[in-house]
């Protein structure tokens, strides 16, 4: 199972995503869905520093599973 954006390019820890409200989030990790109801989760941080850890769903960052 890969991470994609909405061009369908995988995506990396290190990459950066701008979430829905304009901001631009470093990808730090992921967890994959565990099941088929699950949409899993990204783990960010800001570029600014000034939020050190974030978990959302890939979907906040327009993000998917596949």
């Amino acid at each position: 199972m890969h991470l994609l954006n909405k061009q369908n390019q995988p995506v990396n820890t290190g990459d950066t995503a701008r979430a829905f409200d304009g901001e631009i989030l470093i990808i730090t990790g992921w967890q994959e869905p565990r099941h088929s109801g699950s949409t899993g989760r990204i783990y960010t941080m800001t570029t600014d520093g000034r939020q050190i850890h974030s978990e959302y769903y890939p979907s906040v960052c327009d993000l998917r599973f596949e």
